[in-house]
């Protein structure tokens, strides 16, 4: 049976207060994890710039995620695609600056 819930001045409820220090520990998590693993993989430059990417992502107007991991993830994957395009960026410029051997300057 389902008990009432008296509400806060706020509106919200005890209940709501947990659903929404579960989705904070969600965020953080996701996010301490996703820059852990740049950092590591790619460098602290980076991993600095993926956090802003995230942290930016999430500021975005058209992502405003709830609290399931499903929800944090899709800012993740947005931060990775920006990391992609970064790093292909760099390679770019690193393969015109020193051609590959067996090539004529």
């Amino acid at each position: 049976m389902h008990q009432f819930q008296p509400a806060r001045a706020s509106g919200q409820t005890k209940d709501d207060d947990v659903a929404c220090r579960d989705g904070t520990s969600m965020s953080e998590r996701e996010f301490s994890t996703f820059t852990r693993a740049v950092t590591e993989m790619f460098g602290p430059e980076q991993g600095r710039l993926s956090a802003e990417d995230w942290l930016n992502e999430l500021s975005s107007p058209e992502r405003l995620p709830g609290s399931t991991s499903c929800e944090w993830r899709r800012v993740t994957i947005a931060s990775l695609a920006r990391l992609a395009i970064r790093m292909s960026a760099d390679l770019s410029v690193t393969r015109s600056s020193y051609p590959l051997s067996g090539q004529s300057i």
